[in-house]
């Protein structure tokens, strides 16, 4: 983030909360302004001004009431198992005894038109979809798009002058920084849940494989509570913008709450209202970060590309003659790394020839990979 994002969001974050920094006054020996004069002889110790902010933000009423107008409820025509209402006492995890037409919650969101973003375990729980507006108001909703992989759908709503929220950058997102999570399980009421990101997920990106495992690696971590009821909505910063989906993964107290990038979301949206799916294509490697000493090792300048650890049989990769040991320094011309690779791969059609240059026994050697879909 820049610093001048920074700067902004912080004065938001306390703006919402009432909170204001203050300013304290210390000597060059830490004391603050309120501490007894020196009695040592000589010139008065030097004072510097350091600004206190506070630790949390002390409400985020604002900031929910400005956004609760564009989180709505999914329903079903007819009660199914397993939505928010298995999440009550009693019910059990992930109960399969619990019915309700509550499926979940979704955010109004930009995609040539405004639709509706949630995760598609909502969209595929029912055959007929509704979604309750902020005003109550109940419209049929129409699946325009699946992605199974990464747990996101979009929907359409034949509903004029909707207002969607802002859609952020989740790659602006540090540990620490302080994040709401948004929710309208049954209709009648915003609900929100507040905390600070755990894992930005970036570094799990090598790892954007066929199994949830990996997927959740490369998700959003954060230590807000986020269960069925909430999982689809959007989770915003202290700006107001959306950085990720929720996504649950359980209804246990103190299980990890997960969100899948903003970023993401956004690089399928297209593939998503056009053909209603997006196919992405693999390589079948697994890469690690290149560290000073394996640069040494492999004779590079100094630490760049993604080092190959594993070629999976049968894979683009093996077809290509990739090998573990290869490190991996562009794709397609632009640079990679561990993060950036998989994504880059993803994007790219299926079938595409790719040129892929690789640092092999002390030199660069250009390698073509033909990209091949995705195994689900």
């Amino acid at each position: 983030m820049s610093r001048r994002a920074s700067w902004a969001a912080l004065a938001l974050a306390l703006a919402v909360s009432g909170c204001r920094p203050r300013e304290e006054v210390v000597d060059a020996g830490g004391a603050s302004s309120g501490a007894a004069p020196s009695s040592s002889a000589g010139a008065a110790p030097a004072r510097t001004t350091r600004i206190l902010y506070p630790s949390a933000p002390g409400s985020f009423v604002d900031l929910v009431a400005d956004a609760r107008r564009k989180v709505v409820a999914i329903r079903a025509a007819a009660p199914v198992e397993s939505g928010p209402a298995a999440m009550f006492p009693g019910a059990g995890p992930f109960s399969t005894g619990a019915k309700d037409v509550a499926l979940g919650t979704g955010f109004l969101v930009e995609a040539r038109g405004v639709h509706v973003l949630t995760t598609d375990r909502i969209a595929a729980a029912s055959t007929q979809l509704l979604v309750v507006l902020g005003d109550g108001t109940e419209a049929p909703a129409t699946v325009v798009g699946r992605d199974p992989r990464f747990d996101v759908a979009l929907l359409s709503i034949q509903v004029p002058r909707l207002e969607p929220l802002e859609l952020g950058d989740s790659d602006e997102l540090r540990v620490g920084e302080w994040v709401v999570a948004l929710g309208n399980p049954f209709g009648d009421e915003v609900t929100a849940s507040a905390g600070i990101v755990a894992a930005t997920g970036r570094t799990g990106g090598g790892v954007l494989g066929p199994t949830p495992a990996s997927r959740y690696r490369s998700y959003l971590q954060i230590d807000a509570r986020i269960h069925r009821g909430n999982s689809g909505g959007p989770l915003i910063n202290a700006a107001g913008v959306v950085v990720g989906v929720a996504v649950a993964t359980g209804d246990r107290p103190g299980e990890i709450g997960f969100a899948i990038p903003i970023n993401r979301v956004k690089e399928v949206l297209g593939a998503l209202k056009e053909y209603g799916l997006v196919a992405r294509s693999w390589l079948g490697i697994l890469v690690r970060p290149v560290t000073a000493e394996v640069a040494g090792q492999v004779g590079l300048a100094e630490p760049a590309g993604a080092l190959v650890t594993e070629v999976r049989a049968g894979s683009p990769a093996a077809a290509a003659g990739l090998v573990a040991g290869d490190v991996v320094l562009r794709w397609q011309g632009q640079k990679v790394d561990p993060r950036t690779l998989p994504w880059k791969v993803a994007e790219t059609p299926v079938g595409t020839r790719v040129a892929v240059t690789v640092w092999r026994a002390g030199a660069e050697k250009e390698v073509g990979v033909t990209t091949e879909k995705m195994p689900e």
